[in-house]
């Protein structure tokens, strides 16, 4: 895919996007790269320069902004407006809705996922050599859901365990042809998310456990294709089906760096905490569902200060615990909070 409309406009935000890439990054002193993905690598590498700290934030897209040219621009237009240190793509492409899980042919052809790869293809083509592109990996649960519903699952992973296995099982092979795709047009890292280990899964009658049998064996297939011959992935844990308690099952998950939920078990968790916990450097510090999209971007930046003075030290990633709402909407505020961790 080539854009074809809209190519005037893109090819200003393109320039724009270039200068954010090579300006945006300007020194505050000799040890900071002005290459967003040497800025990562030295993240990585525990060598970043102490007064700068990269920042993530994403969103979902509506509209015409899920697939093709609306996608490529809403992903340059918020990586140009708010300035983060990786361009985080968005999987919007759903799954079609299946009312019938007895059939035995896959639910959906292995490369379903095929218009992703092109605005992937396109926004690498733009940004790709400066900056990370990094797809989102939905966990086989979570495109089940979008498959079948909150309705009818996980309920069916009791009532008719082997046809939930088929579609489980065909949902991941498109995943994973994803996945292989991406690498082979020149992704070098993916933010994969896990959900379905929330507390009000344990009521589920699944022999084994819901988590161990349906969540669990998935994840890893999935994360570690993505982990294998690549720089980096993300390990995202979602809370979005509701609380967590226990966050230790997921500790030898791959993620070179972790975002997970701000409560476990009804008590905050601080990014220190979870460092210490797990090892790696933390992505968070902002409430998706808190201020950032309210508060002024005079306030946003004084709470990213509060943030970097209490979080790991060289070890945190400005950003927040999932998707934050309407992220065009709040580019001022998403742009004052990485200056800000940006030491800007």
């Amino acid at each position: 895919m080539r854009l074809t409309r809209f190519v005037f406009p893109v090819a200003l935000l393109i320039t724009a996007v270039l200068s954010v890439c090579s300006c945006n990054n300007t020194p505050a002193t000799d040890g900071i790269p002005a290459d967003k993905k040497e800025v990562i690598d030295r993240f990585l590498a525990g060598t970043l320069d102490p007064s700068y700290t990269p920042a993530l934030f994403f969103g979902h897209f509506g509209g015409n902004q899920k697939l093709g040219e609306g996608a490529v621009q809403a992903h340059l237009s918020l990586f140009m407006k708010g300035g983060a240190d990786i361009l985080k793509i968005q999987t919007e492409q759903p799954m079609p809705r299946v009312e019938d899980l007895s059939m035995e042919t896959p639910l959906v052809p292995e490369d379903w996922y095929a218009p992703t790869v092109e605005v992937i293809k396109e926004v690498l083509s733009y940004v790709g050599k400066d900056v990370y592109v990094m797809p989102t990996i939905l966990s086989t649960h979570q495109v089940a859901r979008q498959g079948f519903g909150d309705d009818r699952l996980p309920a069916w992973s009791v009532e008719r365990p082997e046809a939930y296995k088929r579609m489980l099982d065909s949902y991941t092979k498109a995943i994973l042809w994803y996945i292989r795709e991406c690498k082979k047009i020149g992704v070098e890292c993916f933010f994969t998310a896990t959900q379905g280990g929330e507390q009000k899964f344990y009521e589920l009658d699944v022999p084994g456990g819901f988590y161990e049998t349906w969540i669990r064996p998935y994840d890893l297939e999935v994360m570690n294709e993505a982990a294998k011959d690549t720089k980096f992935t993300i390990l995202h844990i979602c809370d979005w089906e509701g609380p967590m308690d226990d966050l230790t099952r997921f500790l030898d998950y791959p993620g070179k760096i972790v975002n997970v939920p701000l409560n476990i078990d009804g008590k905050p968790l601080s990014l220190t905490e979870t460092y210490e916990m797990f090892g790696r450097p933390v992505l968070g510090g902002f409430d998706r569902k808190g201020d950032i999209g309210k508060a002024s971007p005079e306030q946003v930046a004084a709470m990213t200060r509060e943030i970097l003075a209490n979080g790991p030290k060289g070890h945190l990633m400005i950003g927040a615990d999932c998707s934050v709402p309407s992220p065009l909407g709040i580019t001022d505020q998403i742009h004052a909070a990485v200056s800000t961790a940006h030491g800007r």
